[in-house]
């Protein structure tokens, strides 16, 4: 058989791949082939062989020969590599850079252990890196967002339920909301990241290996946590990136939903909140416009997000329960970019944080002309004139109405208007004054009024920041003792690959 029809990798296959094999199925795994892909594969690769020689299953001058071969390997770069598609992938392509360059010696790498363990390990490093890159990123937006709200808690505006008016709250308040919902997120991220860092090396193609592998110590020197068993499931599953992937689609569809609400806040009917001019866009045809496309970005992306946690679970739910290429490296092409997307996404919510401006004269204003105070009203009833909450309720919604369909907002209620709405409602007249009525729609009195664990008084706001700031500095010093860790195994490996090709 010629070189030319020879299968590169195989002499099973007693054909080279198909171009439309090679072109599909391959050459996209090849042409994400980079520096970072290297790094990884180079350090699994020199783990694996200090094992080896450490154990016995190779010679030491083997696993010399090794590692100074893939320490050239690392020089050249990955533009010294053929990533010809017919290698199938970029493995087979490292072996043969490796070969050419060690001779013989390349093939006593893959002793105890399997393309099936290896894929499984550089996936797990893949996404405890993206998942120590996430975490950075939404503590540095948590940061953002806690400042800003502390720099509002006296900030007056209206909240909404059904974007309808409701009841009055704080933008310092609101923001509080977002920091703690964005709390929330990081400890789902922060609980994966558990599950991800377990090494699935030694489990080989699904049964594990005869060979007296020491599975613990290339855990250690690549920075796991411990390993993936028993070893079928240590290469047949990928749930750690789609359980990620899940947590990034629910962070990202929470702060669709934030990013919707700032979207209307900007609207010229709104015109509560503005942003700087360096994070809008413009239209090519009507010269007013000022586009908020950050915000539009951010339901954008929770849209890719859930589609591409769909397409993940779809392609992973149809295989076998073993090794498969939608159950690995098809099934998790779409989870890659998306989990991407949601690092570079945290940097833009950390700027719109930064920049978000408030119209505070305005809010406040909003809060007497919507009746936002109306609860107020009815529970002022409640305590001064002894009405149940249901009687004052009606007494205040006939009031409101009687107001609106005079074209008064809440400045204008009096007494005559409550006392008119009484008598409708319950028959007689309530013992109240304008002093009391003005109190009940004051909308400063109403937020700071609410002092209960969670309320929007100012004092309560600075306490729950307080507690926010106080659990993201230890959620930092977490995380950055985790990327320590893996810098730590980094020297271990550097240390072992010494001892051996000193």
């Amino acid at each position: 058989m010629s070189d030319a029809t020879k299968n590169a990798v195989s002499s099973r296959l007693t054909e080279r791949a198909a171009k439309e094999l090679a072109d599909v199925i391959y050459r996209p795994g090849m042409a994400g082939f980079d520096d970072a892909a290297l790094d990884a594969l180079c350090r699994l690769n020199e783990a694996h062989a200090v094992m080896l020689a450490e154990q016995g299953l190779i010679d030491r001058a083997v696993g010399r020969t090794l590692l100074q071969a893939m320490a050239r390997i690392r020089v050249e770069g990955v533009s010294a590599i053929d990533l010809d598609p017919q290698f199938e992938d970029s493995y087979f392509a490292f072996e043969s850079r490796l070969a050419s360059i060690a001779g013989e010696s390349a093939g006593f790498l893959h002793t105890g252990r399997s393309r099936n363990d290896l894929g499984a390990t550089l996936d797990r490093m893949r996404t405890r890196s993206l998942c120590l890159r996430m975490m950075e990123g939404v503590n540095r937006a948590r940061a953002a967002c806690e400042a800003k709200a502390l720099e509002h808690t006296e900030s007056i505006m209206p909240g909404y339920t059904h974007l309808q008016p409701a009841q009055p709250i704080t933008f310092g308040y609101f923001l509080t909301n977002v920091a703690s919902a964005l709390s929330r997120e990081h400890d789902k991220i922060a609980a994966v990241y558990q599950r991800i860092n377990l090494s699935s090396l030694g489990a080989a193609a699904l049964a594990g290996t005869s060979f007296n592998v020491d599975r613990n110590r290339v855990s250690n020197l690549l920075g796991f946590d411990g390993l993936v068993e028993p070893c079928l499931e240590a290469v047949a599953s990928r749930d750690f990136v789609t359980e990620l992937l899940w947590t990034a689609t629910s962070a990202l569809s929470m702060l669709s939903r934030v990013a919707q609400d700032m979207y209307v806040f900007c609207t010229h009917e709104f015109a509560i909140l503005t942003f700087p001019d360096r994070i809008a866009g413009t239209s090519s045809i009507m010269p007013q416009k000022k586009n908020m496309f950050a915000l539009e970005y951010f339901r954008a992306a929770a849209g890719r997000s859930i589609g591409a946690l769909t397409s993940t679970m779809a392609s992973v739910k149809g295989s076998n329960y073993s090794i498969g290429l939608d159950a690995t490296r098809e099934g998790v092409v779409d989870a890659w970019p998306s989990l991407e997307l949601f690092v570079d996404s945290m940097e833009l919510l950390r700027l719109i944080f930064e920049c978000v401006d408030v119209k505070k004269g305005r809010l406040e204003q909003r809060c007497y002309e919507n009746f936002s105070t109306a609860t107020d009203l009815a529970d002022g009833l409640v305590r001064e004139c002894g009405l149940s909450f249901r009687e004052a309720h009606h007494v205040v919604g006939g009031a409101v109405q009687r107001a609106m369909d005079a074209g008064l907002d809440a400045s204008g209620m009096t007494v005559e208007t409550i006392n008119a709405a009484a008598m409708q409602e319950l028959g007689r007249q309530l013992q109240i004054t304008p002093e009391f009525v003005r109190d009940c729609l004051d909308p400063v009195r109403s937020v700071h009024a609410r002092t209960t664990p969670g309320g929007t008084a100012p004092s309560e706001v600075r306490r729950m920041l307080s507690g926010l700031a106080e659990k993201r500095a230890r959620d930092i010093e977490a995380v950055a003792a985790r990327r320590h860790g893996v810098d730590l195994a980094d020297e271990r490996l550097r240390d072992a690959v010494n001892a051996i090709t000193a």
